[in-house]
């Protein structure tokens, strides 16, 4: 998979994941928020390696989805969301 196709898949979990926090997954769905979380945390491992332009983003993303991963452990859904959302308006599927 390219970088762009990470990038666009990384957008739409990010997306997602503000969508569907912890135990708001739909019941029909294969996804629950585990899995997510480490697609997540996975996509973001490939991203990150690949980064030049943009590698300056990496603490700032990095330190973001900590933040969410923590909040949403937490029971803390908006703070979480509020912290996918930072990484989202990066426009993320822009980066190189």
């Amino acid at each position: 998979m390219s970088l762009r196709e990470k990038l666009a898949d990384s957008e739409g979990s990010l997306a997602t994941a503000t969508d569907y926090p912890p135990n708001d997954y739909p019941v029909w769905s294969y996804w629950t928020y585990e899995t997510h979380m480490a697609d997540l945390k996975e996509l973001w491992a490939e991203i990150r390696e690949s980064l030049k332009r943009d590698h300056d983003k990496v603490p700032f993303i990095d330190e973001k989805l900590q933040e969410a991963f923590a909040a949403f452990d937490a029971g803390e859904k908006d703070r979480g969301v509020k912290a996918i959302l930072a990484i989202y308006n990066l426009e993320v599927d822009q980066l190189r």
